[in-house]
């Protein structure tokens, strides 16, 4: 028997992708319970939100209520969300490193996985938002961009979130551009590029799904690691490192599916 025994050697470092949603949405933990954050968002949160109404106008110099009365806007959107846990679970051999390197391990495959698995959350809440996109296929990739920023403007009023695969922001880059850490549209609307988005269809075609919302707001726990279980019959030790997050977004989402090549010129 030939015994092949190869030097150890560290690992290239994970460098986490760039403008991700955490690019985006800055976390509120529990080091802000002065500002009114507590232990609480772990159950999920809610709140009513005062961004959908609308601005009204009149011509009327004197209002009469029979003939031209006010609107009075009663719209009241109650938005919930729910909290949900990010977490690596990893089974390693033993021998060669403490059970403080093993945990160290643990925590360093949620901190390299978790911005991916939280917008893969975030994309299954999209689809549930608006699960018919407006298809916008027949016109060229920036239309429909257009379309999501037009979308947010006149439902939202303020300045939202585009949402994206990174298949797509490479289709679409002529229309965006980096403004520090941050891809924004020419308009200056944020975008998060997200590995978690729009998973590449089987087989592979040009179309991809955007959506626009209301700004982000996230709450996000410390790292937790469990107890460590150790099965001294096979070696190996196995650790769960875990963390809480609720993520949602402001009044509405919108989505549309876009072309990223050239639109079909069939009828």
């Amino acid at each position: 028997m030939t015994i092949t025994i190869k030097h150890p050697v560290a690992p290239p470092a994970v460098v986490p992708y760039r403008y991700g949603i955490f690019s985006v949405a800055q976390p509120r933990t529990a080091a802000l319970e002065g500002l009114g954050v507590d232990e609480h968002w772990r159950l999920g949160v809610t709140w009513d939100s005062e961004a959908c109404g609308d601005a009204l106008i009149t011509f009327n110099q004197c209002i009469e209520p029979e003939t031209a009365p006010l609107v009075s806007d009663r719209v009241c959107r109650l938005l919930e969300y729910p909290a949900f846990t990010v977490y690596a679970y990893n089974t390693d051999a033993i021998p060669g490193k403490t059970l403080a390197e093993h945990e160290a391990n643990a925590i360093a495959r949620l901190l390299n996985g978790e911005q991916r698995a939280v917008e893969e959350s975030v994309w299954a809440q999209l689809l549930v938002a608006d699960p018919v996109p407006t298809d916008m296929t027949a016109f060229p990739g920036w239309l429909g961009l257009g379309y999501i920023e037009q979308a947010i403007a006149e439902t939202f009023g303020s300045e939202g979130v585009i949402h994206m695969s990174r298949y797509a922001a490479s289709a679409l880059s002529l229309h965006l551009h980096v403004e520090g850490g941050v891809m924004r549209t020419v308009l200056g609307t944020p975008v998060v590029v997200g590995g978690g988005y729009d998973p590449l269809p089987s087989p592979i075609d040009s179309t991809a799904t955007i959506y626009g919302t209301g700004p982000l707001v996230m709450f996000r726990g410390d790292v937790d690691t469990r107890e460590n279980a150790v099965d001294k019959a096979l070696n190996d030790v196995s650790i769960v490192a875990q963390r809480d997050y609720v993520l949602g977004w402001d009044c509405f989402a919108v989505g549309a599916t876009i072309e990223l090549g050239c639109p079909s010129t069939e009828p």
